[in-house]
């Protein structure tokens, strides 16, 4: 037999194998030095921090300066002529007499008799002066104070955007003149316009409720008459009905105006031209105002001829604003 450990043939007596009686050797270790970190002495401890972190600020916002152009000069010159200056001297000499003509309103009993006494006598049956002279008394006693309230908000709004423009474009160290004045016209001009507008839809809605009232009604022997009354109503509610729509183009073109001009004046491009069709209406407006005045006269009394001159004025001097604009325009080089 052999031995399983070492291969040896075992001895015969049965003994066990050299092998089982040598002493067992101890196993060899193998030690590892461990490394030991290299020490710099005398060098400076390097302090490990985490590096700074930027976070992102906010955009500084720097005000931008609007380039200057030839464009600025002819608007400024155009908003610092005399007929410009004239122009807001009279629109505040005109507020001051609406003014007047509000906290002395004339006696209703001598508009009552002027009324009736230019009325054929059939129509004086129509209404009674008496109650003509009641709703003129009621209207006058509780429109007087508020008139004169909302003269003064809206009309020295109107002045204050007149003389801001002509007092920014007089200015020598300002090189062009403020937009603040045109805004402020710009919010009366769409003020106008919607108010316009619903008187429109008002004019056309009263037709028709006269219209109806006065067809469906038999007034007997003044068949004739009230025949002759429902056309007058008819053609007076066409008239209003299509002044009110020239009203509301000629408020579309002066925003337009007024839109372009402040934009020439921010950004220093050529503006438009004005529109012809609102110096047209301008100086048609002067004409109708200045055969109003006598009537006025006739029902208000003489005080009321300071205001319907100066209107008449302002009309004029409205639409030569309009022939001034395109004329420098054109001087310029920059008619379009």
């Amino acid at each position: 037999m052999y031995c399983t450990n070492c291969g040896r043939k075992l001895p015969e007596d049965g003994s066990p194998c050299v092998c089982r009686r040598q002493p067992a050797q101890p196993e060899q270790q193998t030690y590892t030095q461990p490394v030991q970190p290299q020490q710099n002495y005398g060098a400076p401890a390097q302090n490990f921090q985490a590096p700074p972190q930027y976070y992102a600020q906010p955009p500084v916002q720097y005000p931008v300066q609007r380039p200057i152009t030839p464009v600025h000069g002819v608007l400024k010159s155009f908003f610092a002529s005399p007929l410009f200056l004239i122009t807001a001297i009279l629109f505040s000499v005109n507020l001051l007499f609406q003014i007047i003509a509000s906290l002395f309103p004339q006696d209703p009993a001598y508009i009552v008799n002027q009324i009736y006494s230019n009325l054929p006598y059939e129509m004086q049956f129509i209404v009674s002066p008496g109650d003509l002279y009641s709703a003129l008394s009621d209207a006058q006693s509780g429109t007087t104070v508020g008139t004169v309230i909302g003269m003064l908000i809206t009309g020295g709004l109107m002045a204050a955007a007149y003389w801001i423009t002509y007092i920014s474009a007089k200015n020598p160290s300002v090189p062009a003149a403020k937009t603040a004045g045109l805004t402020i016209m710009k919010v009366f001009s769409i003020i106008s316009l919607v108010v316009l507008s619903l008187a429109e839809v008002l004019c056309v809605v009263l037709a028709v409720i006269f219209g109806v009232a006065l067809a469906g009604n038999d007034y007997g022997y003044m068949d004739e008459m009230m025949s002759v009354i429902f056309v007058f109503l008819i053609a007076a509610c066409i008239f209003g009905f299509v002044v009110l729509i020239f009203e509301i183009i000629y408020e579309a073109k002066v925003i337009k105006m007024l839109n372009s001009a402040k934009n020439a004046m921010l950004t220093g491009m050529v503006p438009n031209k004005a529109s012809m069709f609102v110096a047209v209406i301008c100086f048609i407006s002067a004409a109708v105002s200045f055969f109003s005045v006598f009537g006025d006269a006739v029902l208000y009394g003489w005080i009321r001829v300071p205001l319907g001159l100066t209107s008449v004025a302002l009309n004029v001097l409205y639409g030569l604003l309009v022939l001034q604009f395109n004329k420098m325009l054109k001087n310029a080089g920059m008619a379009r």
